[in-house]
């Protein structure tokens, strides 16, 4: 018997961005998954986006490196406000270093994400 072997979405997505973005990409999504263990991972609309009860978080490859954002940001309570958003995007926050990167802060935010889906 044959074994199928699939590539996800979200990897395919990845590897068709440049290595400074990839680097990014992958610390994000390591950080999404870390934080809920449940979340259904897939390309949609030209980004790689979560799931969970509804869509939770997004990143999304940028002009100058990666946005990480949250399909209800507005609702999120974001003590930092990093979030931003202009022309009708969903709050997203610009990350274009790995100092960018706050791994506590973007993990309270996707728990958070999440929490507003289940209710």
């Amino acid at each position: 018997m044959r074994s199928k072997t699939t590539t996800n979405q979200v990897d395919e997505y990845i590897d068709k961005l440049s290595s400074e973005k990839q680097l990014l990409a992958q610390e994000v999504r390591r950080i999404i998954n870390a934080s809920v263990a449940h979340l259904e991972e897939c390309v949609r609309w030209d980004c790689a986006c979560y799931f969970f009860y509804g869509p939770v978080c997004y990143f999304s490859s940028s002009r100058s490196g990666i946005h990480f954002g949250f399909f209800r940001g507005k609702e999120l309570s974001d003590p930092h406000r990093r979030l931003v958003s202009r022309n009708g995007q969903y709050p997203h926050i610009k990350i274009r270093t790995i100092a960018d990167i706050d791994e506590a802060y973007f993990a309270d935010l996707v728990r958070e994400a999440v929490h507003l889906n289940q209710n």
